[in-house]
C-alpha cells in the first residue's frame, strides 16, 4: 500500500495482489493469507502505538526472492519512545 497526501489528506493506493510473491494470487492464493495479514495489522498497531518509527534515509532496499520474501540488506529504522502512553481501557 503507498500513501500519498492529497490537499493535505492522507489517501492510500492499493497494490496489485501479485507483487508480494509469498501469497501468490488468483485460485491458488494462500489459505493464511487473512490471518497473516491480521497478524501484521495487530503487530505494527502495537508497535506504533508505543514507537514513533523512521526509515534510515539514503539505503538501499531490494527484495531477496525466496520463500517468505525478505528485505535482501534489511530495512534499517529508528525508533523513539512516544513520550506519555494512555491505558488501554
Amino acid at each position: 500500500i503507498e500513501m500519498t497526501s492529497v490537499g493535505g489528506q492522507s489517501l492510500m493506493k492499493n497494490e496489485s495482489m501479485y507483487k508480494f510473491l509469498a501469497f501468490n494470487a488468483g485460485p491458488r492464493t494462500c489459505l493464511g493469507k487473512d490471518m497473516a495479514y491480521l497478524q501484521m495489522k495487530a503487530a505494527a498497531a502495537g508497535i506504533l502505538r508505543i514507537f514513533h518509527v523512521r526509515v534510515v534515509e539514503n539505503q538501499v532496499v531490494k527484495p531477496k526472492i525466496s520463500l517468505i520474501l525478505a528485505m535482501k540488506n534489511g530495512l534499517l529504522v529508528t525508533l523513539q519512545q512516544r513520550i506519555s502512553l494512555e491505558p488501554l481501557t
